[in-house]
């Protein structure tokens, strides 16, 4: 009878270490998470929230009745949260958390494949970072999206032979649509797996010739699944009229809008890759994370004895690279727009720990990985202060901004049935309050730095007048300004608008100053 070769107590020792570390994390997860159930609302999530309540409880019409450019999945995800949850805060922590577990969980049976260590690594270190970037990054649209590509990344990889390959290309194409539907460039991925899929059936051939031909006739079956999901909303639009309205916007508003840089600045063609090209060096923070990733990869494809483990490596490295360029395509570099390429470089950043068995054999423990692993998480991974305010201080977090409870506490009181409200300003607070005191917007504008940008654009003009008409018009009883905001500023922009200022003059007094705003109320009441 062989004899099972003992593994030495070093080998032991940092076996341990390893597993002590990732309780650790495990630990530290799980507190974020449970201190997480009571954070608000912010940021866009808390705007498209109340984009969804005027839809469902106000027959408001996308695009039609808002202007907005989103795409129409974001409403659509926002608009079946509010119809089955409503629109508090706690229903919105639940349905973030549980997006979050079937992302995780998705995430472990993908990894599985390199030991339950790499997969139970790759889960703590994105759901940390996920969590560790507050409820700011909390149902935010780079983060939802991630959960239906990790599915297909799934469903590609983890196929049994008896599946047809072209109804998986098919669910590929659909399901990269969903994550299309809420920004079109997260569909960057499609074209890797489907080439990774052709690969796996042609055993591994070298010549392109072979690949050609299933590649071909794998991108046309994803194509018509993209195709066919994409198409869904859009016939919604068409049905509820908004159709025209989405193409007026997106083909006149859209190509001025993806000119602003992150800094609400507007500068020319050369100056904006030139702060791409800036953004790139931090890589919205996680840098670090792309040195430990291409280590990682680099353990699996000289330690793994499985061809098919080594090409999963690679997808995901490819993915990583992929991910990152999108960024630059979607041309906004705020940290939750990285949450793609953090999540793939977290997949691959967790490969450091991938031990083969005849690791076991060696007479020298190898350290240097998860040394590796323990300074990458050491310094990627922050407590949100939200998180350390609950644990340390006993307080309960804040809301994005104090703002929030102000204007929803001023508009409770005051509000009636029939008034409506306008805010005035961008950065965060009146659409906030307003969804929670259920106030109604009195024109299509719940946003105003669309008027303060390229002003000699002819759409621009047209866009102004519109809002100055639908004021004149609908006479809202009171206009929240948020005065304490970032300004547009570069080429062709202003911080003036004469006519807005004198019909506030005019029909207006204000009736409150809080914390950074605002409140007019109409002199007639």
């Amino acid at each position: 009878m062989k004899n099972t070769p003992s593994i030495p107590l070093s080998h032991k020792a940092v076996e341990s270490v390893k597993y002590l570390f990732l309780a650790s994390l495990a630990t530290v997860f799980l507190v974020e998470l449970g201190l997480s159930l009571h954070w608000q609302l912010q940021y866009d999530s808390a705007f498209l929230h109340y984009v969804a309540y005027l839809i469902n409880e106000h027959g408001f019409v996308p695009y039609r009745d808002i202007f907005e450019v989103n795409m129409p999945g974001t409403y659509l995800f926002h608009i079946a949260i509010g119809r089955l949850f409503g629109y508090s805060d706690f229903a919105s922590r639940m349905v973030d958390v549980t997006w979050l577990t079937a992302t995780l969980t998705v995430t472990w049976f993908l990894m599985k494949p390199f030991g339950r260590v790499v997969a139970s690594a790759s889960c703590l270190l994105f759901g940390l970072i996920y969590l560790g970037a507050g409820p700011s990054t909390s149902l935010q649209r780079d983060a939802i999206a991630i959960l239906p590509i990790a599915t297909a990344l799934l469903l590609a990889t983890r196929r049994s032979p008896n599946h047809s390959v072209n109804i998986i290309h098919f669910l590929l194409g659909a399901l990269f649509a969903l994550a299309a539907l809420i920004k079109p460039h997260l569909a960057i991925g499609l074209p890797a797996l489907i080439v990774y899929n052709c690969i796996h059936d042609t055993n591994g051939s070298k010549s392109v010739k072979t690949l050609i031909r299933p590649c071909i006739v794998g991108g046309l079956f994803a194509l018509v699944g993209f195709l066919l999901t994409l198409a869904i909303p859009f016939l919604w639009l068409w049905r509820i009229g908004a159709l025209e309205s989405f193409w007026e916007i997106f083909s006149s508003y859209v190509p001025l809008y993806l000119q602003m840089s992150g800094d609400f600045q507007f500068r020319g063609t050369f100056a904006r890759v030139a702060d791409a090209l800036r953004s790139y060096r931090k890589f919205g923070g996680f840098g670090i994370l792309l040195i430990s990733s291409m280590f990682g990869v680099y353990l699996v494809l000289t330690k793994s004895m499985s061809a098919a483990t080594k090409k999963l490596a690679i997808l995901l490295l490819s993915l990583v690279i992929l991910y990152s360029i999108s960024v630059a395509i979607g041309g906004k570099f705020w940290h939750y727009h990285w949450m793609q390429y953090a999540y793939f470089a977290c997949l691959c950043t967790a490969m450091v720990l991938f031990s083969a068995p005849s690791f076991a054999s060696l007479h020298r423990p190898i350290i240097l990985p998860l040394l590796v692993f323990i300074v990458t998480v050491m310094m990627i991974i922050r407590p949100p202060k939200f998180a350390v305010q609950q644990v340390f201080d006993g307080q309960q977090p804040a809301s994005m901004d104090e703002r929030v409870d102000e204007i929803a506490t001023y508009l409770n009181e005051h509000l009636s049935p029939t008034d409506k409200v306008q805010p005035l300003g961008w950065v965060s607070g009146a659409t906030h309050a307003m969804l929670v005191s259920k106030a109604v917007v009195a024109t299509p504008y719940l946003t105003d730095f669309q008027f303060y940008h390229h002003v000699s654009n002819p759409y621009i003009q047209k866009l102004r007048k519109n809002f100055m008409t639908k004021l004149n018009t609908e006479m809202p009883t009171f206009v929240v300004e948020i005065y304490e905001k970032s300004r547009v500023s570069g080429l062709d922009t202003t911080d003036k608008f004469p006519e807005l200022r004198k019909f506030i003059e005019q029909h207006y007094q204000k009736d409150y100053t809080g914390n950074g705003f605002y409140i007019f109320r109409r002199d007639d009441d």
